[in-house]
């Protein structure tokens, strides 16, 4: 059911600006809001069956089993397409003199959204900051956590990765992996344009 607000009734608008609400206001990881939202539905056979498809999606879709934990129960997704999973309703946000030109991005395992900062510079978006984390790198490059790794494992292959050790201890492997930003947009820009084409 990918059904705009438009289409539903009075009531049903109503309903749906409440999970909208519900939605926005708990994006906690792995936060649990059925009993709420189906007391909002009750009376809303459309809307309850809408919901109870998109808990399905977000319990069956695959993805890292670690990063499925983190999905949130009882708030309607895209039930198909190319959003299929994702949240319905994307996060509330408001630029900054950081990052005035913001992007929502999609994590893939999570089924959930990303909100990543930044500003046009030479006619292109760019994130605002000079290195991205992990979960910015891959939503930028709409790639599943485990694709994303398995490519930095293989040297050279993800240009601008930086390791950097989190401790002194010589022998831990306890690294944090990050990005140069202009350097990973180059390739994240060149990679999503042969993936179309595939």
């Amino acid at each position: 059911m990918r059904s705009q607000p438009s289409q539903f009734s009075p009531l049903s608008s109503r309903a749906l600006e409440q999970l909208a609400e519900l939605d926005r206001n708990n994006r906690s990881a792995g936060a649990d809001l059925r009993m709420e939202a189906y007391r909002i539905v009750k009376d809303q056979p459309d809307l309850r069956r809408w919901l109870e498809e998109s808990d399905r999606l977000a319990q069956e879709l695959r993805g890292s089993r670690r990063l499925r934990r983190r999905r949130r129960l009882g708030i309607l997704r895209w039930t198909e397409g190319p959003l299929r999973g994702l949240p319905y309703f994307e996060p509330l946000v408001y630029p900054t003199s950081f990052g005035p030109e913001y992007r929502v991005k999609p994590l893939m395992d999570e089924l959930e959204y990303i909100i990543i900062p930044g500003r046009i510079e030479d006619g292109r978006w760019r994130p605002a900051k000079d290195e991205l984390i992990f979960d910015e790198a891959r939503a930028i490059a709409m790639m599943k956590a485990g694709t994303l790794y398995r490519l930095t494992c293989r040297e050279g292959a993800v240009p601008g990765c930086i390791r950097r050790r989190l401790d002194n201890d010589k022998r831990s492997h306890t690294t944090e992996l990050r990005f140069d930003t202009v350097e990973f947009m180059g390739w994240a820009v060149v990679f999503r344009a042969n993936f179309k084409k595939k």
